[in-house]
């Protein structure tokens, strides 16, 4: 699949069974090759439970976007508006936001998994 096509099957799990007259739902998948970390909100509260699936289409879209020499990213954010605007972002750069604390050496495994280059890797990432 590509990865327009990925994000288009996050954004119909996201948006799969919300209640009548939501707004805006959002996921947020923060990923290394060892650990992750899921939330998902509509209008703002926690989307419960959380669509069937959803973190393996994260997992499959961080690997379709893996760039040899720049890596994959960290934390992907899909947003969904009610009348089927969509927004993404991604970030490669930036030590995702963890619930909990996590210990360091899950960057290191990342990195074997998904190399970089130097003027593509934060200081924190090494």
């Amino acid at each position: 699949m590509s990865e327009i096509g990925t994000i288009d099957t996050i954004a119909r799990a996201l948006t799969a069974n919300l209640p009548a007259g939501w707004h805006q739902v959002t996921g947020v998948y923060r990923s290394t090759t060892s650990y992750s970390e899921l939330d998902a909100t509509v209008d703002g509260a926690q989307l419960d439970p959380l669509p069937e699936g959803l973190e393996d289409h994260f997992e499959q879209l961080r690997r379709e976007m893996y760039q040899p020499g720049k890596g994959t990213w960290l934390t992907a954010q899909v947003s969904v508006t009610a009348d089927g605007h969509f927004a993404t972002d991604f970030d490669y750069d930036d030590e995702p936001a963890w619930s909990i604390p996590v210990d360091t050496a899950i960057y290191a495994a990342d990195l074997r998994e998904f190399p970089r280059d130097a003027e593509h890797t934060p200081e924190w990432l090494t």
